[in-house]
């Protein structure tokens, strides 16, 4: 997907029968759910366009089909060499250049391949790359604790703490502090979340560098090299 695109700074003329262009979006929704987490990304913002579709568009959804047709032959591959949850979650500070909203994701590994995995907007604007980060992370967190009772059910249990690697460093400082600031008291609710989590050794916190992190490919928009390297990264193969 166009970087300017999925920033929403086309302009371009509604499309004259918009039923085909929520079909297919819908199609590609199921994928990416299911099956394809690279394209996680991609679908979300094409879904944010089904009540009045334009042109472009229709273009971006034909381009996403295209890559699809591509790697074709690519699928989700367990190869079974560990049953230790690892996730990895991340950020794009206001992408959206007409709201302003950040988008969130997250994926989670188990025997070399992605479980779970999510790219959304945020509901709120967020005024700092470090609060669009936490907010990320506390999503990523809570998920985890959910993946941690599914493993248990099936009789995977997790007898050390799951780790979650994030790549900003203010976002790590802020979990673990004690204080709060006049710029960070208004989230100060899921701060202390994920702090009580983090204490009671159900999640650790690490940091990893942005070109190795692997849910970048679910919050923006990156050229064809990174994609198919974040893929490989997933378990796409």
């Amino acid at each position: 997907m166009e970087e300017n695109y999925a920033r929403g700074e086309i302009e371009s003329p509604p499309l004259a029968d918009s039923s085909l262009y929520r079909s297919l979006v819908g199609s590609l929704l199921y994928i990416a759910i299911h099956a394809r987490p690279d394209i996680a990304h991609a679908t979300a913002v094409l879904g944010r366009k089904v009540n009045q579709p334009t042109e472009a568009d229709w273009v971006a959804a034909k381009r996403v089909i295209r890559f699809l047709r591509g790697t074709l032959n690519k699928k989700l591959c367990f190869n079974g060499t560990s049953e230790e949850l690892t996730g990895f979650a991340d950020a794009d500070w206001a992408g959206d250049c007409k709201t302003r909203k950040s988008t969130s994701g997250y994926v989670f590994m188990i025997g070399g391949a992605a479980v779970s995995w999510r790219s959304a907007k945020q509901s709120s604007v967020s005024l700092s790359s470090m609060e669009s980060e936490y907010i990320a992370l506390c999503d990523a967190v809570q998920e985890a604790i959910w993946l941690r009772r599914v493993l248990e059910d099936f009789g995977v249990k997790q007898n050390g703490p799951t780790t979650i690697f994030e790549d900003n460093q203010a976002c790590l400082a802020f979990v673990r502090s004690e204080r709060t600031t006049k710029r960070s008291k208004h989230i100060e609710t899921k701060e202390r979340f994920v702090q009580d989590i983090c204490k009671k050794g159900l999640i650790k916190l690490e940091y990893l560098c942005s070109e190795d992190m692997t849910a970048d490919a679910l919050t923006k928009s990156l050229g064809t090299v990174k994609v198919i390297n974040f893929a490989e990264k997933m378990g796409i193969v």
